[in-house]
């Protein structure tokens, strides 16, 4: 008999995998308070958007966000921001491609030479 994605070696992975979260434990759970960016956007979006009716929801969040880094509201405000890691210089990149293999020299033509003999 062919194995399901829910059967398993171990009883307590099989209740896990055979028990479904209901609606009501995720209701349970309090909700994560707005961040301070979160809230700014939410003050400025509804007055960016009486001010530019018909534009795009791309270009509010782009001027709300350039306005967003010199509020007072921002934690961050002239700080500067965050250095990326750098790469290591020689690494080689992982290719997604596997490589083909040469096929071993043929057998034919070493049993024909064989055979001449």
């Amino acid at each position: 008999m062919a194995k399901t994605g829910t059967e398993s070696k171990t009883k307590a992975a099989t209740k896990r995998a055979n028990t479904k979260t209901s609606k009501a434990d995720k209701e349970d759970k309090p909700k994560r308070a707005p961040s301070a960016y979160n809230l700014f956007v939410q003050a400025h979006m509804k007055e960016w958007k009486e001010s530019h009716p018909g534009a795009p929801i791309k270009e509010a969040m782009s001027e709300i966000a350039v306005m967003w880094r010199d509020a007072p509201e921002n934690p961050n405000r002239g700080k500067e921001p965050k250095a990326r890691k750098t790469k290591e210089p020689g690494a080689p990149k992982a290719s997604r491609k596997k490589k083909k293999e040469t096929p071993p020299p043929s057998s034919d033509a070493e049993n024909t030479a064989e055979a001449s003999e």
